[in-house]
């Protein structure tokens, strides 16, 4: 079941983000340890490249994804659906099948997160 959530109007500006949220990759469990460690190194790598570059604003782990929501990460893009998509299709840890990602709109008051 899909549900679809209408933003309201407001008398104040808003602005939408991309959230990515992040969870195992159907090759996760065929990976080695000492490959998902150096998958790992490389995605954070091109985090920081992304963050530096001004298209991510922040990501981080979820250490204890819970059973019901297995999200491993979250992410917040400052770009389009397809920049992010095309970010996200470049990282060597989803080409690897380590990670997977979808990817929603977010939307708050303008100035919410930065």
């Amino acid at each position: 079941m899909s549900v679809v959530m209408t933003v309201p109007e407001v008398d104040f500006e808003l602005e939408t983000w991309r959230m990515v949220l992040f969870r195992a990759g159907p090759r996760a469990g065929e990976i080695s340890e000492e490959m998902a460690r150096e998958l790992r190194a490389r995605h954070l790598s091109s985090a920081r490249r992304q963050q530096a570059a001004g298209a991510l604003l922040f990501a981080g782990a979820v250490p204890e994804p819970s059973s019901s929501l297995p999200v491993t990460g979250v992410a917040f893009f400052r770009t389009s659906e397809a920049e992010t998509r095309a970010i996200l299709d470049a990282d060597p840890a989803e080409q690897a099948g380590l990670i997977a990602s979808e990817i929603v709109g977010f939307v708050c008051p303008r100035g919410t997160l930065g």
